[in-house]
Formats: structure tokens, sequence, C-alpha cells
């Protein structure tokens, strides 16, 4: 009779256990879960289904590896401190993706780990990320805070049986080997198409949207984190001879009838600060608006944008002749690397005073040392000249400011870099820059229209006052007769939070693509010129040095007005635009006229144009062919 009541107690105990036992697996299941639920949030709320799909294994394998290892982690003090070190995690993995998320909505792309050196920067501009809150950016954030609030709640307080931490992180080395076995083989030739092959993409990593769909964020961070450090393979001789080939195999720069057309002259060149093709015209830029009528107007200009610093991006382009890393900050890592070919050292060879000018610090994208590598001789922030911020972001100030137009115009003769402030995103009531635009020019306050436009056109007209104090200034001192002025854009006007808005105004504008943005040189007696022919950054460089009468260098770029160059802009994602066609993720969007070997011959060239200019890069060519 005892054992009876014995086996019936134990029975009874056994039975009690059992809600229990299934209570700590489901929150065993849940620590795990709530890293992989982040994830796919993330993924599903960036379009990464676009690039590789959401169910697809390697990336869900990968996010729950870590989810494991992370629940080990949490596992390891006792009691309530476990949870509190995994709340902390979650917390961690969570800001980095609303960080994520929040980029993704402005630049369709997201931050690698060198992408975050230019935090500093991105700090000034924390207001704008308010415009980017809607319901769809609440309804992101309220899903990361219930997964970790799930993960937390249920999580086993210092139960885990001696099995469970080592068996998490079992399953992390596993999901390691495992997952990047599922994509598909990489190439052993890669070719223009190469892309298409998620195992080459894998072993690449260079495109931020690709790879992150690829692996989820924290294998993302990993990856990212071991090809920084990794060591890479010394093959200098061999990228050097390919760059000798490809710039031999090129057809030399041929004279033209504008070579030499503005020798001698001085030289003013300025950067726009988002002033897009649909925000340049009479009513917004009047004189800018007359420059570009008067003057010679690349009507197909384009800034593709390789780096996640949009600005810089094209600075370094334009001034360079080369595009800066798809996947890397060149504002930092290259700011030892020789560029004697660059505008400002291709013009102080020839004897001129060259300098630059913006409203930023000389540390912001590492200005100071990254223009002295340009060849000038001093780069100029505002903000050491102004009474205030404001005042230094009003463009005007960099002419009204005696000190500044000086050092701008005081020796002939002279090239100034400009890079103007004034049209910077935001451009809703927060921005203080906007309202006081809004201010100085009511009439821009239209309810017809978007506060953000309205705000946008405001501010590029307190850019447009600029130019008009500047040729006014140039006139007063007798220098305009001899001065050329050319404007180019950064980029398009991404600061606009409603993608719908900016491209039905960029629709408007005629504008083939997003990346069309203004591009001009005006000098006193020019006759008016249009060239249609389709141009890239990169060609600025050896197109002013032609009509300067300087050495043409050998850059990534060509002169626009070569008869041998046929033009194209070539895209960070291997596509490519021409007169005649575009093409974009390995696909031919349009097609008016180019026969399918041309096609072929594109595709290739895209390719090994974006391989010789990162080779160019790597090896620090200018400073091995000096």
């Amino acid at each position: 009779m005892q054992n009876r009541r014995a086996a019936a107690a134990e029975t009874e105990e056994a039975a009690a256990q059992k809600p229990g036992r299934r209570a700590r697996a489901l929150g065993l299941a849940l620590g795990v879960l709530s890293f992989w639920l982040l994830d796919l949030t993330l993924r599903i709320a960036t379009d990464s289904g676009a690039y590789y799909p959401i169910y697809a294994g390697a990336p869900n394998l990968f996010s729950l590896g870590f989810g494991a290892l992370f629940a080990a982690i949490a596992l390891l003090p006792p009691r309530w401190w476990g949870r509190v070190l995994y709340g902390v995690l979650y917390a961690v993995c969570a800001a980095y993706a609303l960080v994520q998320y929040s980029v993704w909505r402005i630049f369709d792309r997201f931050l690698f780990l060198t992408d975050f050196l230019l935090a500093g920067e991105g700090v000034g501009f924390a207001g704008y990320l308010w415009q980017l809150i809607d319901w769809q950016f609440v309804l992101v954030a309220a899903l990361l805070v219930l997964w970790g609030i799930l993960g937390v709640r249920f999580l086993p307080a210092g139960t885990a049986r001696c099995w469970i931490c080592p068996g998490f992180a079992l399953f992390f080395v596993l999901t390691q080997l495992a997952a990047p076995r599922l994509y598909e083989p990489a190439p052993e030739i890669p070719d223009w198409d190469a892309w298409e092959s998620s195992g080459y993409e894998y072993e690449r990593f260079a495109s931020s949207a690709y790879d992150l769909a690829l692996t989820g964020p924290y294998q993302f961070v990993l990856r990212d984190a071991w090809l920084s450090v990794a060591p890479q393979e010394d093959d200098t001789a061999g990228k050097i001879t390919a760059i000798d080939a490809f710039f031999n195999e090129r057809p030399a720069p041929q004279a033209n009838e504008m070579t030499g057309l503005l020798a001698g002259k001085n030289l003013i060149l300025v950067q726009l600060e988002s002033i897009d093709d649909f925000v340049l015209n009479e009513q917004n830029t009047p004189t800018l608006a007359r420059l570009q009528r008067e003057g010679i107007n690349f009507s197909e200009f384009y800034t593709p944008q390789y780096s996640n610093g949009y600005t810089f991006n094209t600075e370094f382009a334009v001034q360079t002749g080369v595009y800066p890393y798809a996947n890397g900050n060149v504002a930092y890592s290259l700011s030892r690397s020789a560029f004697p070919d660059a505008i400002g050292s291709l013009f102080s060879e020839e004897g001129y005073t060259a300098n630059s000018f913006h409203k930023s610090e000389a540390k912001f994208y590492n200005r100071g040392a990254m223009h002295q590598g340009f060849g000038y001789a001093q780069y100029h922030s505002a903000l050491d000249y102004a009474d205030s911020k404001q005042q230094a972001e009003i463009d005007a100030f960099l002419v009204d400011c005696d000190a500044l137009y000086t050092q701008m115009t005081g020796t002939l003769p002279f090239l100034s870099f400009i890079i103007t402030y004034s049209g910077h995103l935001g451009y809703n009531e927060a921005d203080v820059l906007t309202s006081y635009a809004l201010a100085q020019y009511p009439e821009y306050q239209d309810d017809s229209r978007p506060y953000e436009i309205n705000g946008l056109f405001a501010k590029a007209r307190l850019t447009d006052d600029m130019f008009a104090r500047l040729l006014e200034r140039l006139e007063q001192d007798g220098l305009l007769g001899n001065t050329v002025i050319c404007v180019y854009n950064d980029h398009y006007a991404y600061g606009l939070t409603d993608r719908a808005v900016l491209e039905a105004y960029s629709d408007a504008a005629g504008g083939r693509l997003l990346e069309r943005t203004p591009c001009f040189i005006w000098y006193e007696g020019c006759a008016p010129i249009t060239v249609d022919k389709t141009m890239q950054a990169v060609d600025l460089l050896p197109t002013l040095a032609n009509l300067f009468g300087l050495p043409v260098p050998r850059t990534m770029g060509q002169d626009v007005f070569d008869p041998n160059y046929a033009g194209y802009a070539i895209f960070p994602d291997g596509g490519w635009l021409t007169d005649k066609a575009y093409a974009a993720h390995g696909k031919i969007v349009w097609n008016e006229g180019m026969t399918d070997e041309q096609i072929a011959e594109m595709n290739d060239y895209a390719y090994r144009f974006q391989q010789i200019n990162d080779a160019i890069l790597d090896t620090d060519y200018y400073a091995q062919r000096r």
C-alpha cells in the first residue's frame, strides 16, 4: 500500500512539473525567437525581399543562431540578473535596427561599420529624423519593443540546465558553418552578372541593402567586422597592371574645339547642396537659372551615389575623377592617399592659388586633410568667421564676409571651391533654417504644396542669393570678365521624406532618373550651349582640364567634349545609363537603339569599370605612378 501511495505521489509530482517544464521550454524558445523576430521585422520593413527572399534559409538560420547565442549568454548569471543582461543585449540590437531602418528610409541602403565613423557628422542633423516618424515608423518601433518584452518576460530566471548554454552555443557555431552553404555558389571567374550569385555577393559584401537581405542584421555586423580586420591578399602589382591596361586600352584624350577655351581664367567651382533639377528654375533660383541658360549646360549630368556620405561622395568623385568605395568611407580611410591629378593639384601646378570654403568645421568629413590631399592650400570653415551657427548656414555669408571673400579672390589667378549649405535637409517646421528662409521669402508659403517642398524651395533661394552677391562683388572688383563659374549639384533631394512627392517633382522636371542633377559652366560672353551627352560626376574633372588647357588626367572619368567618348553613367549596383539604354539589377529597363552585342559590351565594361575604380583606391595608384 505504501508503495502504491509513493508511486501515486511521484506521478502527481511529475504531472505538476510538466506545466513548469513547458513554461521553461516556451521561455527558452521566446528567448531565441525574439531576436529572430527583430530581424524579420527589419527585413520586411526595409523591403529586403526585393533582393533576397525573406523566407530563405540563410538569413533566418543566421538570426536563429545569434538568438541562441544571446539567450545562452543571458542564462549564465543567477536569478533575475540574466533577464537584465538579456534586456540590455536586446535593447542594443533594437536600437541598431531602428537606426538602420531610419537610414534606409532616407538612403535606401544601410550603414556599414566604417560609415559609423560619420556619426559625429550625423548628430547635427538628428532633428531631421523626427520627419521620418509616421505610422510605419511607429509600427516598426512598437514591434521591436514587443519582441523584447516577450523575451525578457518569459526567459527562465536561474533555471538553466548545464546543457542549455553549451547547446545554444553549439547551435550558433553550426549555423555559422551551415548558413553560408545555402547560398548559390560564386562563379569561378566573376563576370558582369556575378552579382546575381548570392554566394558571390556574400564574399564581396559591397552592397549594404543586398547584404543585409542575405544575412540579417547580426551576421551583417559580424561579416562586415571580419572583412574589416581579415588579412587581405596583397595583389598590388597585379591590380596596377590591370589599371594600366584599362587606361592603355581606352582611346587617349583627343583635343577638340573646346580645348583651352578657358585657359588662364580664374575658376570658382561650386558644389550645390540639394538643388535638384526640379528646384533650379526661374521662380526658385533666378540667378542660377540665368547662369544655366546663358552658359554651357550639361543637361544629362548624373551623380551616382556610391558611399553613404552623399555630399562627400560627389565631392570626392568630382575632385579626383574616381568614385569612393561603395562599402566604406574614404574621408578617413584614404586621407593619406595621393591625388596629384585632383582639381586643386592640377590648377595649383599651373600657378593658381587654390582654397576651399564651406560652412562646416574642418573635421567634418575630414575635409581639412582631404582638401589638402586634393591640392587646396587651405579649407576655410564659415563657422570660424561667423557670429552664430545660423549666420554660417546662410550661403551668402561666404561672399559677404570680407575675410572669406579675400581668401577666395585676393590672389590671381585663383581656384576657389565652394560647397553651399543652405539647401541641406530638413525642410519641415522644426528646422530653424527652413523657418528663417520662409520668413525671408513668404511667397513660398504655398498651401497647395507640401510644406517640405515650400521649405526646400525657400532654402534654395538662400543659395541663389549667394550667387547674386558673388556676381555683384566680382563685377565691382573688376574680376567678373576673367572668372569662370562652374556649378554642379551633390545629389538628388533625398531629404524629402515623402518619396512619392520627390519622384513626382523629378518626373515633372523631365528627369530619366532621380540621379540626374544640374551642372553648368558660365562666364561672361559665353555662347549658350546645351550638351545632352550622358555624363557622370567623375567626368567633370577631365572636362574642366580640357577647357582650361591643362593635361587631361587618367581618371575613371572622361572629357565630355572628346569625340571618342560616347558618354555614360555607371551606378554602384552595376547598372548603367547611356544615351540609348538603361540597365539596372542586371536587366534592361529601356532600350532605344542598342544592339544585344552593344548591351553585352556595356555590361562587361560597367563591371570592369568598378573593378578598376576600386583597384585605384586599393593600391594608392597615383602615388605608385608619380
